[in-house]
């Protein structure tokens, strides 16, 4: 049994040996070729490598360039916008005198809304007053004859008709063939009669004048016998009393002269008062003219919805006739067909620093999706000098022209995005800028 056991031992311990000892040269070796062969290209010329890319990506952050963009919201509208026509009273549409997409005229009449007056009436008794307006201005007669109150359905305005009719009368009376004119007559013919009788007067007056110097003569002569004492004191003292009444003529003569001139004087001072009354008459009714005009234009303007301006006339809604309509309610909307379109843009104010005049906009509108139709694009003009609204100013956008392939129809009060182009510099300025704010912010 001993005999077996040792060479097992001793067997062992070779293998031990011979394993452990070429291990060791092996590890050896692997450590020498690694010391002793020189490295290749790549480690040599890797921090060198390095360092062009390094420079290759800065150059091209200095060719590299992207915009800086504020976007703020736009709104689409035009030099000559359409214009709304509003109610300016509460109640049923009683007519309705246009189509949809009807050309209308400034001032055309659209609409009737109710009320208590006749509007045909109405309308009738406007193109009267301003007939009567318009010759009374120029001067000429009246020849418009007005109807009694009593036969009119003018609602709101029938007090105040009457009231002007009552002065229209009047104005009737003193400008047409009414008292005032035949007291006129009256009084131009009392004149007449004062001037022919001072004419008379006047001739009468010569005749005793000429009578007076020959009576004179003759007294003369009598007077000069009497001195001679050829004559009688009684025959001289008779002459005398004859010379004496040939004065009496002349003197009631100037008496009336005098009292003619005197009632020429009062019936110019009648005629006088009565033309300043004619003249008042004529100012009282020009007022009262002028008066009722006013109140016709505002009752117009509230029961008669009228074109502001001409173009194509759209309802802002379903219209139609007995439709009950609130204060303030658009119902037209009278669209000139202007092609001058701009952009109003809202600014907000921490972002107007940046925005100038002149700088590129880019428009995206929401009813034109940009992905399809692409962008509008455009200028910065002028910019409000007073806050649309709270930090919210207002600026002006000029759109380029829109070729017809765009298939982009712009409309007043479009809405969209506009992307104000602020500044167009590159990665590398970008870079710098960062990296020196970050050092102002350590010091």
């Amino acid at each position: 049994m001993e005999n077996t056991e040792v060479p097992i031992i001793t067997q062992e311990r070779v293998v031990i040996n011979e394993v452990s000892a070429p291990v060791e040269e092996l590890h050896t070796e692997d450590i020498q070729d690694i010391v002793g062969t020189p490295p290749g290209s790549l480690m040599r010329w890797g921090i060198t490598w390095v360092l062009i890319v390094l420079l290759g990506v800065m150059a091209l952050t200095s060719f590299i360039r992207y915009p800086d963009v504020i976007k703020a919201q736009v709104r689409i509208n035009a030099a000559n916008a359409p214009k709304a026509v509003i109610s300016r009273v509460s109640g049923n549409i009683v007519k309705i005198l246009v189509k949809e997409n009807d050309p209308v005229a400034e001032g055309q009449l659209l609409a009737w809304m109710e009320s208590t007056a006749d509007h045909r009436q109405i309308l009738n008794l406007a193109d009267k007053l301003d007939a009567i307006r318009n010759g009374h201005s120029e001067g000429k007669g009246m020849n418009i004859i007005l109807d009694a109150p009593k036969g009119l359905r003018l609602g709101e305005l029938q007090s105040s008709y009457q009231a002007f009719y009552q002065s229209y009368l009047t104005y009737s009376a003193a400008t047409g063939n009414g008292i005032y004119l035949k007291r006129k007559t009256f009084i131009k013919n009392d004149l007449q009669h004062v001037s022919m009788q001072r004419s008379q007067l006047g001739e009468q007056g010569k005749l005793n004048e000429r009578e007076f110097n020959l009576a004179a003569k003759n007294f003369e002569r009598y007077d000069a016998l009497a001195k001679k004492k050829i004559i009688s004191s009684s025959e001289y003292e008779e002459q005398q009393a004859v010379f004496l009444a040939k004065q009496h003529p002349l003197q009631q003569i100037q008496s009336a002269l005098l009292a003619n001139e005197n009632s020429y004087t009062a019936k110019m001072k009648e005629l006088a008062d009565l033309e300043n009354q004619i003249t008042e008459e004529k100012s009282k009714f020009a007022e009262a003219l002028n008066s009722l005009i006013s109140e016709i234009e505002k009752w117009k303007s509230q029961y008669i919805l009228t074109a502001r301006q001409s173009g194509t006339v759209a309802y802002t809604g379903i219209i139609q006739l007995n439709q009950y309509i609130q204060t303030g309610q658009e119902v037209f909307r009278i669209d000139p067909g202007s092609t001058l379109f701009f952009g109003e843009a809202k600014v907000r104010q921490y972002n107007m620093g940046k925005v100038k005049e002149g700088q590129e906009v880019l428009v995206k509108l929401d009813g034109y999706p940009f992905e399809e139709y692409g962008v509008l694009r455009g200028r910065m003009m002028r910019m409000t000098g007073a806050p649309y609204q709270d930090s919210i100013f207002l600026s002006k956008i000029k759109l380029s022209p829109i070729t017809p392939q765009r298939h982009i129809q712009l409309r007043t009060g479009m809405i969209g995005t506009a992307e104000i182009i602020t500044e167009d510099a590159s990665l590398f300025k970008r870079l710098a800028r960062n990296i020196r704010l970050l050092v102002d912010k350590k010091d």
